[in-house]
């Protein structure tokens, strides 16, 4: 059976098949599925306009199938969702279908998309889903024209896409105009602001050969940067920039000096500015290496991909031709799933600031062209429209730019009309009293999320590729508290917020799952020792997520959506300091060489246990005195790679069980309580004591600090829910303590 056909289980009304598939679509907008025998379709397209448009789309898609099936036992499935799906049966629905395809309608409003008329009854005739027709090549003159359009309209319509400072300018450009007079592009100093735009794109895993700007060849660049000998992917940011008649551009290769550090460090902190006040950003998002071009020949713009046709139906005479869209479907389609979005792009780390920092983005996939910017975003194929877009461009990038813009987004069709936190979170806090989480950590809790799936060229940049993005967030927490004059911004800490560091502290590793034998996941090629060497100096401390390589998250929040009453939180640390020391010093979002966290609460030393079956998932169980234990996840993998799988204990009797030479990794160990989570149902228990959920318990693991004597580093993360309404039993003997961490 087709994955369709559970849309059409209510079919089996016998008398619903016998009137045209309309009638139920217009009678009820919540019905998604319906269907008729052909000859019924035929009977009712002489007064059913949308039964008329659709045998014609099948007459199109499936040449002499009509014809072929008039007295056949045929059914024609239809459904409606966020596009027009058809199917066609040789008998009895249940069965398979013999052709199953989309029908788009061409926005007759190039290259936008016409307004959609929710209140139209006429169906099949309503603009549900719309396309452009895609350009084939992204490097004709065709693709260059739309482009400009979409850029003219967002400059003459929309206020919050201009930059909010228009004395800015990068301290180095690739200047392009050299084409008019046949000379090369030169590296230019601005003395002057003019339009630029930057350029987002992956160099690739192979960087041999790839022209950059060094201290000796700066001065040769300023005369002529020859054009044949710069990667293919700048080359077509170039070719972009005179299409559009930008006179300028800016990428990282060319116009920050890369092996001056200083000159580097300064122009990386100044990227949230750089990408911010570009007149557009040309996102290369295939394919994944700057050796290739990212302008040519567009899939769902080649022969076969769909078909057109001008469909013969009109509701009025002044009414101009409905022209449509036939896409072929395979048979594993699902609209409704979640499509893997990620394309090359949007899987590096440096790129998800690039993203969200500029206004505009024009998107070249191979596919197709998209244009996004704070107001609107447009795919040629018209997807865009009906599916859940990558993280967060439009309505994220625009919440965390609130204090530069300089107008109100207007959010215009057809940007999804969801609700603002939806961008970024499932779930909006609601502030239940001082101490709670607020929504601003959390949608920077988001992005770290989102960050942590991305890999880096250079483990140094872990904390560098993301600071624009913190300086943005940090414009939007709140202070010390004392008002805009006088006081102080939020104190950004390797990754972490000062006023929310205790739940900043939660990160969790998401460990893959991985096969036995294979738990140290770090990286040993003689590339990654001789990057560990450079990287020695810069020690991001244990406590923030930035000092592991693997993606992590935040769950301590959990009660708060899910719990039946509302969760109350209990604080049980006090941070006494935290500090860190920063590459830049003038710059608090910069990447940092150590920091240090002083920590007094509730402590216990505890043994390290492997976990059932816990290998390379990264669990592992600690083990109070007083024999209680609880499940943690450890930040590294291999922490635990000298224990069995199946180790419970110092009697676990296991063969080649190694509790000798693990013995040291238990010394000293300790879980220092962070806080817990607990929530009064109002009911009690025969004995007078009111019931409650939990507490949940959250704490980390340290263990001693070999470098630094006395102080310690984090190893873990553990959570631990009572049902009795006690505190967690892990804690029952500890003791109040002080604690550094590095």
């Amino acid at each position: 059976m087709s994955d369709w056909d559970s849309d059409y289980s209510s079919l089996d009304d016998v008398e619903a098949t016998k009137r045209c598939p309309h009638e139920r679509f217009n009678r009820s907008s919540n019905t998604f599925g319906a269907g008729a025998p052909l000859r019924v379709v035929i009977d009712a397209s002489a007064e059913c306009i949308e039964c008329k448009l659709l045998l014609q789309a099948v007459s199109n898609f499936k040449p002499g199938w009509i014809e072929d099936n008039t007295d056949s036992k045929c059914f024609i499935g239809l459904t409606k969702r966020k596009t027009y799906m058809v199917q066609l049966y040789h008998g009895s629905y249940d069965g398979d279908p013999v052709a199953t395809f989309q029908m788009v309608h061409r926005s007759k409003d190039e290259p936008m998309y016409e307004i959609e008329d929710r209140n139209s009854s006429n169906i099949l005739r309503r603009p549900r889903a719309q396309s452009l027709q895609v350009i084939p090549d992204s490097s004709s003159r065709a693709a260059m024209d739309r482009a400009a359009q979409w850029l003219s309209h967002c400059i003459e319509h929309d206020d919050a896409c201009e930059v909010p400072n228009a004395d800015f300018m990068p301290r180095m450009l690739i200047d392009v105009t050299s084409q008019e007079s046949s000379q090369e592009p030169f590296l230019s100093k601005p003395s002057s602001v003019a339009p630029y735009a930057c350029l987002s794109y992956c160099w690739g895993s192979d960087t041999e050969g790839i022209l950059q700007t060094t201290t000796g060849n700066v001065e040769s660049h300023h005369k002529a940067i020859p054009l044949a000998k710069m990667p293919y992917a700048i080359q077509d940011a170039i070719a972009v920039c005179r299409g559009l008649k930008i006179p300028y551009l800016w990428v990282d290769s060319l116009c920050i000096i890369q092996d001056d550090s200083v000159a580097w460090l300064e122009d990386a902190s100044q990227m949230d500015r750089i990408y911010l006040h570009s007149r557009l950003t040309i996102a290369a998002l295939e394919p994944p290496s700057c050796k290739s071009r990212f302008l040519g020949a567009q899939t769902f713009g080649q022969p076969g991909w769909q078909q057109h046709f001008t469909a013969d139906v009109t509701s009025s005479p002044d009414e101009p031709p409905l022209e449509i869209f036939l896409r072929p479907v395979d048979d594993d389609f699902n609209e409704e799933k979640e499509e893997d979005t990620k394309r090359s792009l949007d899987k590096r780390g440096w790129c998800l600031q690039e993203s969200l920092l500029p206004s505009r983005r024009l998107c070249f996939t191979g596919d197709e062209m998209i244009w996004e910017c704070l107001c609107r975003t447009i795919c040629e194929c018209g997807h865009i429209l009906w599916r859940p877009q990558p993280f967060g461009f439009g309505r994220l990038g625009a919440h965390l730019k609130t204090k530069r813009l300089k107008a109100e987004v207007a959010i215009s069709h057809p940007q999804p009309a969801r609700p603002w936190y939806e961008e970024f979170h499932g779930y909006n806090y609601m502030r239940r009293g001082a101490g709670y989480p607020e929504t601003p950590y959390r949608r920077w809790r988001d992005i770290v999320s989102e960050y942590s799936q991305r890999s880096l060229s250079r483990r140094k940049d872990r904390l560098s590729a993301v600071s624009g993005l913190a300086k943005l967030v940090r414009e939007g927490l709140p202070g010390d508290g004392k008002g805009e004059e006088g006081g102080h911004a939020e104190e950004y800490l390797a990754g972490l917020w000062k006023r929310e560091f205790h739940f900043d502290l939660t990160w969790t590793v998401q460990h893959p799952n991985s096969q036995p034998g294979d738990l140290d996941s770090s990286k040993t090629d003689a590339k990654e020792q001789g990057e560990a060497k450079e990287d020695e100096n810069l020690r991001i401390p244990s406590w923030s997520w930035a000092s592991v390589e693997a993606p992590v998250k935040f769950e301590f929040d959990r009660p708060l959506p899910l719990w039946k009453y509302s969760p109350e939180l209990i604080d049980l640390v006090r941070i006494e300091s935290v500090s860190c020391e920063r590459e830049l010093e003038h710059d608090e979002t910069s990447a940092v060489t150590s920091g240090e966290a002083v920590l007094t609460g509730l402590a216990s030393p505890v043994q390290l246990r492997a976990a059932r079956e816990s290998q390379g998932k990264g669990k592992a169980i600690v083990q109070s005195a007083n024999s209680f234990s609880a499940e943690v996840t450890l930040d590294q993998p291999g922490t635990l790679a000298s224990l069995s799988s199946n180790c419970q204990g110092l009697s676990c009797g296991e063969e080649n069980c190694q509790h000798e030479e693990s013995k040291a990794q238990d010394e000293g160990l300790l879980c220092l309580v962070l806080f817990s989570w607990i929530a009064y149902t109002g009911r009690y228990d025969p004995r007078g004591k009111m019931k409650t959920m939990g507490p949940e318990t959250w704490f980390l693991v340290l263990k001693p600090s070999t470098p630094v004597p006395g102080a310690y580093e984090r190893i873990g993360i553990g959570s631990h829910s009572s049902a009795t309404g006690e505190r967690c039993e892990l804690f029952e003997d500890g003791k109040t303590v002080t604690v550094k961490m590095i």
